[in-house]
């Protein structure tokens, strides 16, 4: 049973104490449940009891090992040492992200005891995902994000790219590892032609700079934004890239599952995805002077030769290869 069943299970039955809850099946010693006015809350059994203070922000609060009472369905309510974090906000998008990475924290720790440690960290990625904010661009925010996800699951899937996707908007390419990176570009019509930062086309010494170019058409029986959210959760779920795809659904304003999102031909996006070596784009080769940064310019890569599909698959094989120390894989829960 996934958990937000759980959640409106038990939201839908209240029992008419503080908390009730349900068991978290595959989890030992794990419940879910909801508070009088209906917020989600998750407690973890505790083995003693603990001096540490609450934490708590707008959004989530954590207390470990405190002695709570539960009311397991309507049933009579049973005393208990737990560590409970539960969410402080009745608004219905941050509710479905707490339930939604909640999931994806149990399943990372599925038949394993959660230590407080453990738990506190999940809390802390918490307060760093809630803080992030929607794109002053959501529009293109969200078609760059359709085009990031097309690729990763039409080119090797969501688990190939995850270590080496972006972590920050302020990344300044899509894809990167021990100097080789990749910068996916979108645009909607017949013309190759994307905008581009002078750095990310001009590749510094020991740098090799790829580019996946989608021409995209819109249509309404197509792909939506929200199926390829949904491929993306299912695939790294119990991977600790989950929060990275999380940061940018929220930067998209994605997060509420009423949301579609921008829908686009996949066969046609498919059909039209090509591959460049930045060096073979035309682009300014040399580096910005002193007293310039910032350099933006569009690129047509109509005339540029398409890197051979063989190509492509020997490149990629060397990231494969990356040493650990050199991917993006900071583990957050």
């Amino acid at each position: 049973m996934k958990i937000i069943d759980i959640f409106r299970e038990v939201r839908n039955n209240p029992s008419g104490h503080t908390f009730t809850v349900a068991p978290v099946p595959q989890c030992h010693g794990v419940f879910l449940g909801v508070d009088t006015v209906g917020r989600p809350c998750l407690f973890v059994s505790a083995g003693e009891r603990s001096i540490e203070p609450p934490l708590r922000t707008a959004h989530v609060l954590l207390h470990l090992s405190t002695e709570y009472s539960l009311a397991i369905g309507s049933g009579w309510p049973n005393l208990g040492l737990f560590h409970s974090l539960c969410c402080e906000t009745s608004d219905k998008p941050e509710v479905d992200t707490f339930l939604i990475l909640v999931e994806a924290f149990l399943a990372r720790h599925e038949g394993q005891p959660i230590a407080a440690d453990t738990l506190t960290s999940f809390f802390r990625s918490m307060v760093r995902l809630f803080a992030v904010g929607m794109a002053q661009d959501v529009e293109a925010e969200r078609q760059g994000l359709w085009g990031e996800l097309f690729v990763m699951t039409r080119v090797r899937g969501f688990r190939f790219w995850a270590p080496f996707w972006h972590s920050e908007a302020t990344r300044r390419f899509d894809f990167s590892a021990s100097g080789r990176r990749v910068e996916v570009k979108t645009t909607v019509g017949v013309e190759r032609i994307h905008h581009f930062s002078h750095r990310q086309v001009y590749a510094v010494e020991g740098e090799e700079i790829m580019i996946a170019s989608l021409l995209l058409r819109k249509e309404d029986a197509g792909l939506s934004l929200r199926e390829l959210v949904y491929d993306a959760r299912t695939a790294l779920q119990d991977t600790p890239f989950y929060l990275k795809l999380e940061r940018a659904v929220r930067r998209a304003g994605m997060e509420e599952d009423s949301e579609t999102g921008p829908i686009f031909d996949a066969i046609e996006a498919s059909r039209e995805l090509a591959w460049f070596r930045s060096t073979e784009a035309p682009h300014f080769r040399v580096p910005e002077p002193p007293g310039v940064s910032e350099t933006r310019y569009k690129v047509d890569l109509s005339t540029a030769p398409r890197l051979d599909p063989w190509e492509l698959e020997e490149w990629l094989n060397l990231w494969s290869a990356v040493p650990p120390e050199l991917v993006d894989s900071r583990r957050e829960w």
